[in-house]
């Protein structure tokens, strides 16, 4: 459930930058909801990321991904979203009305290792390193346009937190009290977590 407080803090990046895991971190660390975007898609279709691929293409994806993305910003704290979300023209219009958007970048030779054997994600099945820097570079001028916040993801975790919360210090006193008021006065409810599966990847 999303506090209504503040606007998402939404993660975006290359695939394989681990913008999972930190969104996770983040949630956790501040006891704030979370959503992994492509997760929520594969959960509400009833069906995977490549199926939907091959069943819809690109275009009828990235059509699924803005309706669930305008979803998501309404419901939920923190969310993670897929490395190619910028490719929809409405799901890239609507993040430039976004201000906590904090783009995660590492090195590609990492993200290389981290997903060549995932046959999970589309756009990266049977890529080479150069054919994975070439889409990269189609998309880095998006992320740095939208971006808030642009921070190493190979770094640790806890870095990577105080880093992106030092950038939100204008708005850490609401972030306070809205935690504590979720915290000391309502009866914890069960939180939509929705959980990255291993066919969850866009």
């Amino acid at each position: 459930m999303k506090n209504n407080i503040l606007e998402p803090i939404i993660l975006i990046g290359f695939m394989g930058t681990g913008k999972t895991t930190l969104g996770k971190y983040l949630a956790k660390a501040n006891h704030l909801s979370y959503v992994d975007l492509d997760a929520y898609i594969v959960q509400q279709e009833n069906n995977t990321i490549p199926d939907i691929f091959e069943q819809l293409g690109e275009s009828g994806f990235r059509s699924l991904e803005y309706k669930y993305l305008t979803e998501c910003i309404d419901r939920f704290d923190i969310i993670s979203t897929g490395g190619g979300i910028i490719e929809g023209e409405k799901s890239y219009a609507l993040l430039k009305q976004q201000t906590k958007i904090i783009w995660l970048d590492c090195d590609l030779t990492i993200v290389y290792n981290r997903i060549k054997n995932d046959n999970n994600r589309p756009n990266a099945n049977n890529k080479s390193l150069f054919d994975l820097k070439s889409l990269y570079s189609s998309r880095v001028s998006r992320y740095n346009e939208i971006a808030f916040k642009k921070v190493n993801s190979s770094n640790p975790l806890s870095d990577l937190h105080k880093e992106i919360m030092k950038e939100l210090t204008c708005e850490w006193p609401v972030l306070e009290r809205m935690v504590g008021y979720i915290i000391y006065n309502i009866r914890p409810s069960p939180k939509v977590q929705v959980q990255r599966n291993s066919q969850a990847k866009g």
